[in-house]
Parts: C-alpha cells; sequence; structure tokens
C-alpha cells in the first residue's frame, strides 16, 4: 500500500488523481476528491507491476483543470527467492515485519542443521534447526524493518553442522552462510533540472541494463565525516532524457549510507525489461543548525555485471562539480585499446546546464595523433559514444583519448570503459586534467608478478608526458615489505609520449613472483600522468584494474587528516584487502581503524612503516566474521613520512578484482 500526494496543495482546490499502466495515460482510473493524497494497493506474487500517476487541480471558483503533475512511475516488486543474494525493498520508516524467504542448498545426504543471524534486526528463522535434505531447503527470514533508517543493510544466515558432520566447508568450518539485504527505500519523485551546487559530487556513469548474457547494476556508498547528520538529495537523469528523478536520504555522523543497485532498488529501473544508465548528482544539503562549511561528504560507486553467481567490476569515483572542466581545458585517458583482445567505450559528461563543445584526439602511445572528432553537448547532457574507435577505423592495442574543451559555458568530464572481450570484464579510466598539476614524485601500489597457482597476477604501467620538454624518470621498486633491496632504473619520456611498460616488474625489474609498488621520480617539477592497471591473466581473459599514481600532494601525514576506503566487504561475496605505502622515503606508523555499521566497537591495529615500504594485508586478519558496508580509517600517527591507501576488493566466484581509492 502506498500514497500519491500534492506536495504544493492549492486553498479550496478538488484534485483528479489518475492511475495508469501506461505512461500515455490510455484507459486511466481517476479519482476526484478535496483530500491531498490517495492511498492504492496492489500485489504480485510473479511478475513486476508498473503504474503511472498525475494530479491535477480544479478551481473551487471556476471548475477549470489546471495542468497535469508531472508523472510518478511505480514499481511493484515480487519477493523473490536468490540464492547469492536474497533481497528486498520496504519503504523507509515501516515498522512492519518482512519476511524473506531464503534457499539453502542440500548436501550428498541429509545432515542436521541450526540456523541463525548475525544481526538483531533478523528477529525470527523459520525453521532455525531440523534436516537439511539433499533437495535443499527453503528458511522463512523475518526482518524488522523498524530497526533500521534508510540504505542497504546486509545480514548473514549462518548454517552450523554438527561437530560430527561430514559435511565440511573448503575452509574447514562445519559451517556456511547466505547473505540477506533488505533495502530501505526514499520515496523518489519527478523534479525540474537546476545546475549543482558548489558542493555537489557527481557521478558520471550508473546503471541498471540487462544485456546479451549482461546484467549492469551500481553501489553507492555516501560517508557523512560531518560533525552532524545530513540529507542529501539524490539527483538520477537517465541518458537521453532531461527528467530529474530526486529522492532524500539521511546519513547520521560518522556512518556511510549504502545504496546497492541504486537505479533498480530506488528509481524502479531494470524490473519489466527497462534498461537506465545516467549521471547521479548526490547534494548535500545545508544542516540544521551549524555553519554549511561543515559539509564533508565522501561518496564510492561500483558498477558491475553479474557473471554467474559472481561479478565483474569497476570502481568509478564521483567527481566534484567544482572540478569539472571549462574553455580551454584538457582531460586524458590513457591505457586505451581497440583491438582483438579489448575495445573501448567513451562518455563525455556536462553537467552545469549550459551548451559546450569539445573536440576528442585520439593519440597512438608514440604521439601520433589518429584523429578528431568535434562533439557538441547540450546543458547537462550524458554522450555516451560506445563502439567510437571501431567506428572511427582505428585499431590500437595502447593509446591516448584527449578531450578539449573549445566552446560554450559549460563544464565536462570523461570517462573511458575498456572491456575484455574475452569475459567482458569492465575497467574504467577516468579523465585526468592536464596543465593544472606538478609534482616530482609518483608512486604506484599495488603492482605484481606473482603466480601462485589460482591466479596470475600481472602489472602494466604507463607514462605519459603532458609537458613541453623531455623527462628523465627513475623508477624504483619496492618489494612488499621491504623483503629485498630496492631495483632502480631510468627511462626517458619525450613530450607526448606515453611510455609503455607491460609486466613492468619483470620487464623493467627483472624480478618475478613478487609484489609491491612503483616510485616515478623526476628531478624537476613535472607534468606526467602515471597509471597501472594490476589484473589476474586467466586462460578467458584478463580480470583487472585501473591504479591511478598517487602524488605527495595526494598522501597523508601525521599533522593531516584521514584517509578513508569505502565499499569495504568481507563475507562469501567479497574479501578485501588493504594496500599502504609509504611515498616520502620517512618512516611512519599508521592506524588503521574499521567501522562498521551496525557495531559500538571499532578494531583499531598499528602498522609501522618503514622509507618508502609497501604492505598490503587481507581484511580477514582483523578476525571480524562477516563484514558489509565498512570503511576502513587510515591515519598517520607517529613519523614524518607521508602514505597513501587503497583497498581491492575481489569477487569470490569470479576473482575480478575492483581497486577502491582512498579518499
Amino acid at each position: 500500500q502506498y500514497s500519491v500526494v500534492v506536495v504544493d496543495p492549492q486553498q479550496n482546490a478538488l484534485y483528479e488523481f489518475q492511475e495508469a499502466d501506461n505512461d500515455a495515460f490510455n484507459n486511466p482510473l481517476t479519482q476526484t476528491t478535496p483530500q491531498t493524497s490517495v492511498s492504492y494497493m496492489h500485489s504480485t506474487t510473479s511478475n513486476a507491476l508498473v503504474f503511472f500517476y498525475r494530479v491535477r487541480a480544479f478551481s473551487s471558483c471556476t471548475n477549470t483543470p489546471g495542468p497535469f503533475s508531472k508523472t510518478v512511475r511505480v514499481v511493484i516488486l515480487p519477493i523473490t527467492v536468490n540464492l547469492r543474494n536474497p533481497s528486498v525493498n520496504v519503504p523507509a520508516g515501516s515498522k512492519d515485519l518482512v519476511v524473506q524467504q531464503v534457499f539453502i542448498p542440500g548436501e550428498s545426504a541429509p545432515v542436521a542443521f541450526t540456523a541463525t543471524a548475525d544481526r538483531p534486526w533478523i528477529v525470527k528463522i523459520e525453521p532455525s534447526s531440523g534436516i537439511l535434505p539433499t533437495a535443499g531447503i527453503i528458511l522463512n527470514v523475518t526482518i524488522d524493518p523498524a530497526l533500521l533508517p534508510n540504505g542497504t543493510f546486509t545480514a548473514t544466515v549462518i548454517i552450523t553442522f554438527p561437530s560430527s558432520s561430514t559435511r565440511i566447508e573448503p575452509n574447514g568450518n562445519t559451517s556456511k552462510s547466505v547473505p540477506v539485504t533488505i533495502n530501505l527505500v526514499t520515496p523518489v519523485v519527478p523534479n525540474d533540472r537546476n545546475a549543482p551546487t558548489a558542493d555537489s559530487l557527481i557521478i558520471p556513469a550508473v546503471g541498471r541494463l540487462i544485456g546479451l548474457n549482461s546484467q549492469w547494476r551500481s553501489d553507492v556508498r555516501i560517508f557523512n565525516a560531518s560533525p552532524q547528520k545530513l540529507k542529501y538529495l539524490l539527483n538520477f537523469v537517465a541518458q537521453g532524457s532531461s527528467d530529474v528523478k530526486q529522492t532524500t536520504i539521511e546519513t547520521e555522523i560518522g556512518a556511510t549510507t549504502a545504496l546497492d543497485d541504486i537505479i533498480h532498488n530506488w528509481y524502479g529501473f531494470g524490473e519489466v525489461g527497462d534498461s537506465a544508465t545516467g549521471v547521479l548528482e548526490i547534494r548535500p544539503l545545508p544542516p540544521d543548525s551549524g555553519p554549511a562549511s561543515a559539509l564533508t561528504t565522501i561518496l564510492s560507486s561500483r558498477t558491475y555485471s553479474l557473471s554467474g553467481d559472481g561479478t565483474l567490476g569497476q570502481f568509478i569515483p564521483a567527481v566534484p562539480f567544482k572540478n569539472f572542466s571549462g574553455a580551454g581545458t584538457r582531460l586524458s585517458m590513457q591505457q586505451i585499446a581497440q583491438s582483438s583482445a579489448y575495445r573501448t567505450n567513451f562518455a563525455v559528461i556536462e553537467a552545469s546546464g549550459s551548451p559546450v563543445s569539445v573536440l576528442l584526439s585520439m593519440f597512438n602511445s608514440a604521439g601520433t595523433k589518429l584523429f578528431d572528432l568535434p562533439v557538441n553537448l547540450a546543458g547537462g547532457e550524458q554522450k555516451l559514444l560506445n563502439g567510437l574507435l571501431a567506428q572511427q577505423g582505428v585499431s590500437v592495442t595502447d593509446g591516448r583519448m584527449e578531450v578539449s574543451v573549445t566552446g560554450g559555458d559549460g563544464k565536462i568530464t570523461a570517462y573511458a570503459s575498456v572491456v575484455d572481450n574475452a569475459n567482458a570484464d569492465p575497467l574504467f579510466v577516468p579523465g585526468k586534467p592536464l596543465g593544472k598539476d606538478t609534482a616530482r614524485s609518483y608512486v604506484v601500489p599495488g603492482v605484481a608478478d606473482l603466480n601462485n597457482g589460482a591466479a596470475n597476477w600481472r602489472t602494466d604501467m604507463r607514462i605519459f608526458n603532458s609537458g613541453s620538454v623531455a623527462q628523465a624518470v627513475n623508477l624504483t621498486f619496492y618489494q612488499a615489505d621491504n623483503a629485498a633491496a630496492p631495483r632502480v632504473t631510468t627511462v626517458t619520456v619525450n613530450p607526448n609520449e606515453v611510455k609503455v611498460l607491460d609486466s613492468v616488474v619483470a620487464s623493467v625489474f627483472s624480478a618475478t613472483n613478487v609484489g609491491g609498488a612503483v616510485h616515478a621520480d623526476t628531478a624537476v617539477d613535472s607534468q606526467l600522468v602515471v597509471t597501472g592497471r594490476t589484473y589476474n591473466q586467466t586462460a578467458s581473459g584478463t580480470l583487472g584494474q585501473f591504479i591511478p599514481a598517487a602524488t605527495l600532494a595526494d598522501g597523508i601525514d601525521r599533522s593531516g587528516r584521514a584517509l578513508n576506503i569505502l565499499q569495504v566487504e568481507d563475507s562469501s561475496r567479497y574479501r578485501t584487502n588493504v594496500g599502504l605505502a609509504e611515498m616520502s622515503g620517512k618512516p611512519s606508523t599508521v592506524e588503521i581503524s574499521v567501522t562498521l555499521p551496525d557495531s559500538k566497537v571499532t578494531p583499531i591495529i598499528q602498522v609501522p612503516l618503514a622509507a618508502n615500504e609497501f604492505r598490503q594485508f587481507g581484511l580477514a586478519e582483523f578476525g571480524l566474521g562477516n563484514v558489509y558496508n565498512a570503511r576502513v580509517s587510515v591515519k598517520v600517527i607517529d613519523g614524518d613520512g607521508r602514505v597513501t591507501a587503497y583497498g581491492s576488493v575481489i569477487d569470490q566466484i569470479t576473482t575480478a578484482p575492483t581497486y577502491v581509492a582512498a579518499q
């Protein structure tokens, strides 16, 4: 049951509410009432149902109707049984108990079991014990949403077998677990588009797409680092549309709100054959008290494709609106390919609402221009350029795309998505502004040449010189945990050249079966773009993650703030590695804390880092059990060094990694 509400009522008016199963409102159901809301009730046990609503007012004086309101679309979803991740949507603020069905697969023989949950908002499991038949069993899991705020929450149903049972998990435990998710969703209303605020953060690509042998979706995390509860407007504009779909959420002090499969669960796309991809603006609203400068928000998003029971994903960072590029600026994207092994899609996004003209210029690694393509964008337009290189007749194994803003008052950002043709694993490459920043030291953490039998990790590095003079770049490989002496070499990178360093650990530093970090240093200020791609080379393509280099300005020292890594998980779905790198050649002591969404206990460890040391460890080393939507905080508490950090979230089924930058 739900209500359609008039948000701007008129005095002494009558209202005509219309409901239809099509957006043209053919054969609508109509109600006329002086009330400002009408309740509707629908139910479904199999297929999703879609309804459209609109309202108009009749003047009490002339009985003449006014214009219809914008259309509201409502999707009614059935409760589903999903072994991988059972999930249910309920309105935020609901106090009605929800029963979700969870399927537990059987074993080769019947076995006794006990079922428990690790979160208090799962209040009952039926049956909680009994015999698990070989065909499996469906458990009824009762959830109390009144115990939860808005957002996505995941608990674990834990199936335990007697210690004498022959049913043993590969890890040696006599138990197994199934995650159960509830989404406390907030109302979505249509609205007119307006320009983002200075505090707005924009995710340039979110979606719910049903494609050929793929299902794309986006998970978002919003961390409130301010000293008070904040509200956020979430404005979604689908590609090719000018309509804004808007919802509002609240996030407590120090909390991280999870919004899993946001375009489906919040905006209702992807259930009835419709798909949507577009741009999501997260706009912090001024707090109820205190100065607006207290607004501090950190965002993270991951867009991924379902592959069987696993996922293939890419981290997509939010871009502050103030960092969008205007006239006379350039963005660069490297490690671009169009070949038998890879294909590349591009997108350019305008955010200010003003038209803009851009020029796309494609180069090979030597700096030779392959083509120019002028593109015009209307205000607020997201222009997708899928298959662009193939359309231009370009085949390139290693190229660079440059986007120049040539005219108009608009503000843009751009990105590329490089897709492995063998397995559809995507690699997100953000547009890097050129000509703004200089540095003398660039650090790529998490480089590898590791073959442990289960995975074959490699790192390809690229160094682009956007300056006007050649740069001698000193490359130093620091092995993890300082297990060996540093290895050093020098390369020269000419202006507009991209230095290709495939399998950099083995080919450049003659090291094998090791991991660590590469430092790229210049004697004078330089304008380099240094990136890496660390991937698992499999028999069916590569599973990789894009890693931008960090500079000293990106790092933290003991006088600065903490770095935060969002979207951290350690469960039957994902495991997470955390990487640390000291960048300045001075020792430091780092404090690492893990904030859990529904716990008052924050585990903390201290990690000493020697000068230039790189370390990586699994979140499982904290001994926390199943962890969902956690936040890892990294803070330097002693020493004179500067530190960068990252998370690598690895799918337990596909082993595909997603690099999550610390912010």
